[in-house]
């Protein structure tokens, strides 16, 4: 049919107007930053199980109908005690409970050697499955029960047939509070190090003196060596974690301070000097006043005395490494959830006024998640549930996890403390994406000490997916987890993006959450005209 006068005209002001739509406009960066703070202001901190969470989920569910064709919230069961943050205080319980064990090896010298040992390892095996696999481990040993978490899952269909999936996720609930985190800042690698050396320590001594037991040997020497390293390492670890801070700043360039370990150690404070001075002091004091007891007939029993009072301050440090408290949240991770509302909202707008920009063939997916901080649980059953049949079409998500920083944009291809590989073909078509948008971004590994994302849970159980994290590892240890990530650090009026701010207070946020938001986008309009 040929078209008349006004239908050309109709379709060439479209056409015009579709192209001025502003993704990253006043109306989108408001509407991002005002769901953060309602969320925060109703809900409140949001641990995983918990009312609140619950609450938020609810709040999210009423929203996200505005927008989607349908929404669900699918509950699921999991058990938030054996969640990822939970393992040091366990482990340091279970060392205390396997040295007074140890201590009793005069009495019976193979049977309490070797349970003390064998206590030590169940340390360990926690560290294993619940850091570095993610899993709950195991609920029949732990005197723990299931509790119900949610998931929020918005679906907007397509103008034309579906032929394409695209999933934008990001995480509802807030951690607990890391109180290494919000009391000593960068010192909480000084206090990570020396409790994991803690942690080995133990199981080392007591194999070693069981070993020492059963082959009838005289102890006397690998226990002098044992004194001698039980007095060195964590002094030298304090003393050494100072000095690499006053160097540092010379000679690493700006790429490496970038680096989680090397940025906490560039920015020292006078009082996390101070207190790892103190711990320092405090052991040599206690070397000095037992140094003439371990070395004179020296023995396992005396060096785990020696062991336990020297790395008592990192035993302290993993008890108290968690609060009972939940934290606002804001950034880790209402950002990732207001980006993913905001990539409905503007679909919305697209399809009402804009019907050329919206997709054609791929439907889209709005998933937060439930539990992330307990160890991905939402996207682990969000995955288990929806699979087989996403898999039916090509379906790929796009997980997204504290976006933070305006400079800076990190496309992971693998996680490294789960050692899960990403979907190689999302991490390109992200990158693509970013790359047209002429933003700065880095495509690589997320560091094993900086947690994970539900980008795991997505692929363990079966998607395709990869992460977007928008932040200055630098910058990570002054806000995440602690109180201070609450919308306070938000920059409330919006900026410029050429404004990013200078230190992690005054970062601009929303700038950040612009970015990402328009690499969802940009991504969705690449992967509908495949």
């Amino acid at each position: 049919m040929i078209k008349g006068k006004k239908e050309v005209y109709r379709d060439r002001w479209r056409s015009l107007s579709e192209k001025d739509y502003v993704i990253d406009s006043d109306e989108n960066s408001d509407y991002m930053y005002d769901i953060i703070a309602r969320v925060i202001n109703e809900a409140g901190p949001r641990l995983p199980c918990s009312e609140n969470e619950k609450k938020a989920a609810e709040l999210l569910s009423k929203e996200l109908e505005n927008y989607c064709d349908s929404v669900e919230i699918e509950k699921f069961m999991h058990y938030p005690e054996l969640g990822v943050s939970r393992w040091p205080p366990r482990c340091a319980i279970i060392v205390l409970i396997s040295v007074a064990v140890f201590l009793l090896y005069p009495f019976l010298p193979i049977v309490f050697s070797a349970l003390a040992a064998g206590i030590s390892l169940f340390g360990l095996l926690n560290i294993y499955f619940q850091y570095l696999k993610a899993e709950e481990w195991s609920p029949k040993i732990y005197p723990y029960k299931p509790k119900e978490s949610r998931n929020v899952v918005g679906v907007i269909k397509p103008s034309g047939e579906i032929k394409k999936r695209v999933v934008f996720s990001g995480h509802i609930d807030s951690a607990h509070r890391f109180n290494l985190m919000q009391y000593t800042h960068e010192g909480y690698i000084y206090f990570v190090i020396g409790g994991l050396i803690c942690l080995f320590n133990f199981p080392i001594l007591q194999i070693r003196q069981l070993v020492v037991i059963l082959a009838g040997v005289n102890e006397a020497p690998l226990a002098t060596i044992f004194n001698w390293l039980a007095i060195l390492i964590p002094i030298c670890l304090g003393i050494g974690y100072i000095i690499l801070d006053i160097i540092s700043a010379k000679i690493l360039n700006e790429t490496r301070r970038e680096k989680i370990f090397w940025g906490a150690i560039s920015s020292l404070t006078g009082k996390t000097v101070l207190l790892i001075l103190g711990i320092v002091v405090y052991q040599i004091l206690v070397s000095f006043s037992l140094f003439e007891y371990i070395m004179t007939n020296p023995s396992g029993f005396k060096t785990a005395i020696l062991v336990l009072l020297n790395y008592l301050p990192f035993i302290i440090a993993f008890i108290l490494f968690i609060s009972k408290e939940g934290v606002p949240g804001a950034l880790d991770n209402l950002s990732a959830v207001a980006i993913a509302m905001c990539v409905a909202k503007i679909l919305k707008d697209w399809k009402t006024a804009y019907p050329n920009r919206f997709p054609k063939n791929t439907e889209v997916v709005i998933a937060l998640f439930g539990s992330e901080e307990s160890g991905c649980n939402g996207s682990k059953a969000f995955a288990k549930r929806h699979a087989a049949e996403y898999n039916q079409i090509d379906t790929t998500c796009v997980n997204m996890d504290t976006i933070a920083d305006p400079e800076i944009i990190w496309i992971f291809k693998r996680e490294s403390s789960v050692r899960i590989d990403f979907d190689p073909e999302t991490v390109k078509l992200l990158a693509e994406s970013a790359e047209e948008l002429n933003l700065n971004y880095k495509v690589g590994n997320q560091p094993w000490v900086s947690g994970g994302s539900d980008a795991s849970g997505l692929t363990k159980y079966g998607l395709r997916a990869a992460s977007l994290i928008g932040l200055k590892f630098a910058h990570y240890l002054y806000y995440y987890h602690t109180d201070r990530d609450d919308i306070s650090i938000i920059n409330k009026e919006r900026r410029p993006c050429t404004d990013y701010g200078t230190e992690w207070y005054n970062r601009n946020m929303r700038c950040a959450f612009e970015n990402a938001l328009k690499i969802c986008l940009k991504y969705l309009e690449k992967k509908d005209k495949e």
